[in-house]
């Protein structure tokens, strides 16, 4: 697929172009499912100040890049049902507390 996404935009599985008055991007991006990671590949000219070609190759796991950015952190299963456990076992406690103290 071919897609138009002008600078800062979400961008889109394929390739991603955009334009703007010094130069133009292309971006070819793709994922991998087993691997949970994406790929992008930026070629871009810039003609405006210095003339410049720039190249940039970018690989990341999309799930670590959307707990980091809202500020989230991966739990481990066995940790999650030692704290069930847990309160589990502070549940069956029947400590029998009275609600008025006689004197």
């Amino acid at each position: 697929m071919i897609h138009y996404v002008p600078e800062g935009h979400h961008i889109k599985l394929g390739l991603n172009f955009s334009r703007s008055a010094g130069g133009f991007r292309f971006l070819w991006a793709w994922y991998n499912f087993a691997t949970r990671e994406a790929t992008t590949y930026r070629f871009r000219f810039r003609w405006h100040m210095a003339p410049r070609f720039i190249w940039n190759t970018r690989h990341f796991n999309v799930v670590d890049s959307y707990l980091e950015a809202y500020d989230l952190a991966l739990v481990h299963r066995e940790v999650l049902e030692d704290l069930r456990s847990a309160e589990d076992y502070t549940k069956r406690r029947s400590d029998s507390v009275p609600l008025v103290k006689p004197y």
